[in-house]
């Protein structure tokens, strides 16, 4: 993806003549007339003319400049940039193997954060800075100089802590409030990512597994219900064995038996959906190519409209879902619907224990076919069709759902199986697959 040329430090300024000085020349042709004497009409016509075109001019400029959309994706780039040349530093110089491992991990978040930056700043003529600010770049010479270094280690996880923090600080402001949808949605795409580096470098430096389990379900009352239907099944098939024993029995008893036999046989395979569809192939994105406007809307079957909130891992290896029962968690450290490649992984509750059934309680009715479409933080909608389906233990989810994928697809997940009282959690994840449509 080529990104848009930027200039060093600040927001975006107008090529040409400053306005200031075009007044000035104005203000002098107007003396300039007075002393020579009295202007002709048209002469006076073009000076006023010139005197307002100059005026909106600069109120443009000023205004353009100072807009929140440009302030923030300024902002963010430049941390972005800093902590991306830092994490890859680390390769090199980190002293631990954690280190080492951290570094790699926050280079490749940050620069799809950056590369989302300059998609959006490109669609709306935003130029962006192309290197990090002079304290930045202070700041990253002082690292520099602790190179080869016990101390090393310590002065980057200080570094990255601070930059992390300021970012934070950054998303939780008044800038991202006040800026267009598409750069409010892409800040707060960029917290869970922010927050979770945060973590892996705090108080010292620990590795948050890029394999997280997805927790989407703790209440228990699909998987009963299903434990019931189960039941039930094996009693009408144990009635209709029963009514066809014997020799003599009435024509009524046999349809009986038969229907009873039919129903339990339908209960058993009909409850869980099984595996079918090919499932899209996976492989290796560039950061870049996952680049996209993070998404805030799903619509698909059983599910209208739901609201859809940026997740990552937490420290405990777990998908941070949404406290929301009928909110969807989109894996932030993943594509965004749009993408040239990647995967975009959409993860919620089959049930919650305080509020029952959840968002996704029906998904595993949806069938292969169906069509998705996923709202974008920019108002765009993009479609999907379900091409898969597939049931895997919660413990061996496959890796490539989190680390994306050669062409664009689109995964939703819940969870499925039978429901484990004292560990509060399912035993199985169901997900669906998708690929994008015209």
């Amino acid at each position: 993806m080529k990104r848009p040329a930027g200039l060093i430090g600040g927001p975006f300024r107008m090529s040409g003549p400053r306005p200031v000085t075009a007044l000035l020349s104005i203000r002098r042709n107007v003396r300039w007339g007075e002393v020579a004497g009295p202007m002709s009409p048209r002469r006076s016509a073009i000076a006023l003319l010139l005197l307002v075109v100059a005026g909106l001019v600069g109120t443009a400029q000023s205004a353009y400049a100072a807009t929140p959309d440009a302030t923030y994706l300024n902002t963010a780039h430049q941390l972005n940039l800093t902590i991306i040349q830092a994490s890859h530093a680390a390769n090199a110089q980190g002293q631990s193997s954690c280190v080492r491992s951290v570094g790699t991990q926050m280079e490749r978040d940050h620069r799809r954060l950056a590369a989302q930056e300059s998609e959006l700043a490109g669609r709306f003529g935003i130029k962006l800075a192309t290197l990090p600010s002079v304290q930045q770049r202070e700041q990253l010479d002082a690292l520099g100089a602790k190179a080869g270094t016990s101390s090393y280690d310590a002065a980057w996880l200080a570094l990255q802590r601070q930059l992390h923090q300021e970012y934070l600080a950054l998303i939780n402001g008044d800038v991202p409030k006040s800026a267009s949808p598409a750069v409010e949605s892409l800040a707060e795409g960029a917290k869970p990512v922010v927050q979770m580096h945060l973590d892996m470098v705090t108080p010292t430096c620990h590795i948050v597994t890029s394999k997280p389990v997805v927790p989407t379900g703790d209440g228990g009352q699909v998987g009963d219900a299903q434990k019931a239907r189960s039941r039930a099944a094996l009693i009408l098939l144990g009635i209709g064995v029963l009514l066809l024993l014997g020799k003599a029995i009435s024509m009524r008893r046999r349809l009986l038996g038969f229907a009873a036999i039919g129903a339990g046989l339908v209960m058993v395979f009909g409850g869980q959906p099984n595996n079918a569809g090919q499932v899209p192939k996976a492989g290796n994105s560039a950061e870049e190519r996952e680049a996209a406007i993070p998404p805030v809307r799903l619509k698909l079957q059983g599910v209208e409209n739901a609201p859809v909130q940026a997740v990552a891992t937490g420290s405990d290896g777990q998908l941070q879902m949404p406290t929301s029962p009928n909110a969807v968690g989109w894996w932030a450290a993943g594509a965004a619907p749009g993408s040239d490649g990647g995967t975009v992984l959409l993860a919620g509750h089959v049930d919650t224990a305080r509020s029952g059934p959840a968002v996704f309680a029906g998904l595993s009715a949806v069938p292969v076919g169906a069509k998705v479409s996923v709202t974008g933080g920019d108002g765009h909608v993009h479609r999907y069709k379900i091409v898969a389906r597939r049931t895997y233990l919660q413990s061996a989810l496959p890796r490539d759902l989190f680390q994306g994928a050669g062409k664009p697809r689109l995964v939703l997940v819940t969870c499925t199986g039978s429901y484990d009282h004292k560990a509060h959690r399912y035993t199985h994840n169901l997900v669906l697959y998708g690929v994008p449509v015209v």
